[in-house]
């Protein structure tokens, strides 16, 4: 008698690390792709997934539009169309970000624009409660993950299994999108993100009261304010807490205005629209280099990306600013290793020559990833789980995680390195 073939779970990314996820499913020969994003090393250079066939591939889904999700995609597209899935307000903002993904590191890329629009062409629009039928062997159904507008959670089923792809998540409400909504579905499988699972967020409104107070000490002691970003999320979350508070002048530097644009012209998207566009109003955008030089030498707050001050607009202002106690750098992102803004937090030195930052430093919790008690809820509401797998995390967090979840659910989650090759058989 023939033996039954099995679901496999390949690693190719996101194997105790943070960012580049890319998970394969693969049944009988044929696979559906969760994500094919990228990494960058210390030199700031992409670090792709691990290979895989694009011919084999029934199906990508794209959960978000963050390079770490994305960013390797086009690769897959060069010879071959496989179908790709994400909701509208990714697919519109994808092309945003790998053009300029292109326009930054294309030298290290092996994909040009074509591939991008090749890419983009083949996705198909869904949105959260949407069901496909990909083939005999793969259906999909989509979820809310709470992440950042148009973000996606996404369970695989195949005829020996099924298994719920997290990607990026948050248990809680922000500005931008409400939590996640994936309560009461039932998988035999979890692959679940870990990127604070060794820690809580503090509550969301007392950081919120923390951003705005401080601002406005900043600002009434004639400071400017420096609000690093990512462009897609973060600052659109930062820009609607200023506007909320009434906060001003506020003024917003690189990718950021593009992202809001396309936010507000996907509002079914977000939570409140219309905060987003009393920020979009009222906040004044910054048209190049003959506004930065006159924006930072007055009281205000500059919204800017790059949220790790790698690159973009960020890091002129950080340069104008850092050498004066009245101003201030406030963090409210996710700080990679060996980013320009770890370095900041953690030794109150940027790159240059090592130089002293004097402005007032302080990083705030702002994540958009559910912290551990919220990873533990997602888990628990989730039925019939046999299998738990932990991706999107660095091992500390991932070992804290794993140890929290034995004990209240009595499964011994799986840590995977990138590269490994899980195999799954429903009980019958």
């Amino acid at each position: 008698m023939k033996e039954r073939e099995k679901m496999q779970i390949k690693i190719l990314g996101s194997g105790k690390e943070v960012g580049r996820a890319a998970i394969s499913v693969e049944y009988n020969n044929r696979s559906v792709l969760l994500d094919y994003g990228v990494n960058f090393d210390e030199n700031d250079n992409p670090v792709m997934p691990l290979h895989i066939s694009p011919i084999k591939l029934d199906g990508v889904v794209l959960s978000h539009v963050h390079l770490d999700h994305i960013g390797a995609a086009p690769l897959l597209y060069s010879s071959v169309k496989p179908k790709a899935f994400s909701t509208r307000v990714t697919r519109h903002l994808a092309r945003l970000m790998l053009e300029d993904f292109l326009k930054l590191s294309g030298y290290y890329l092996d994909f040009e624009i074509n591939e991008v629009n090749s890419l983009l062409s083949s996705i198909q629009d869904v949105k959260a409660g949407d069901f496909v039928k990909l083939s005999e062997f793969f259906s999909l159904d989509f979820y809310h993950s709470g992440h950042i507008p148009g973000s996606l959670s996404v369970k695989v089923s195949t005829p020996d299994g099924s298994l719920i792809y997290t990607a990026d998540i948050n248990s809680i409400d922000t500005k931008l999108v409400e939590s996640a909504k994936i309560d009461g579905a039932e998988a035999d499988v979890l692959i679940i993100e870990s990127t604070y699972g060794n820690a809580n967020h503090p509550e969301r409104k007392d950081v919120e009261k923390r951003l705005t107070e401080s601002v406005n000490e900043v600002l009434e002691k004639g400071g400017t304010v420096l609000i690093p970003v990512f462009s897609v999320g973060r600052g659109q979350e930062i820009m609607t807490i200023l506007a909320e508070n009434d906060v001003s002048p506020v003024y917003i530097d690189g990718m950021v205005k593009q992202a809001t644009e396309i936010m507000l012209e996907n509002k079914v998207f977000l939570k409140n629209s219309e905060l987003l566009e009393k920020a979009y109003s009222e906040q004044i955008f910054l048209k190049g280099w003959q506004d930065r030089r006159k924006v930072w030498k007055k009281p205000c707050v500059i919204v800017s990306s790059s949220g790790m001050l790698k690159g973009g607009p960020s890091r002129y202002y950080l340069r104008k600013i850092a050498d004066d106690e009245k101003n201030a750098v406030f963090l409210v992102s996710f700080q990679g290793k060996n980013t320009p803004g770890r370095s900041i937090i953690e030794r109150g030195i940027y790159e240059d020559g090592g130089k002293p930052v004097k402005a007032r430093v302080e990083w705030m919790d702002f994540s958009s990833h559910a912290g551990k008690n919220g990873l533990i809820e997602i888990i628990k509401s989730i039925r019939n789980l046999e299998k738990i797998i932990l991706v999107h995390g660095e091992p500390e967090s991932q070992n804290v995680l794993a140890d929290e979840i034995k004990q209240q659910t009595g499964i011994v989650p799986v840590i995977p390195n990138t590269g490994e090759v899980i195999s799954f058989s429903k009980k019958h």
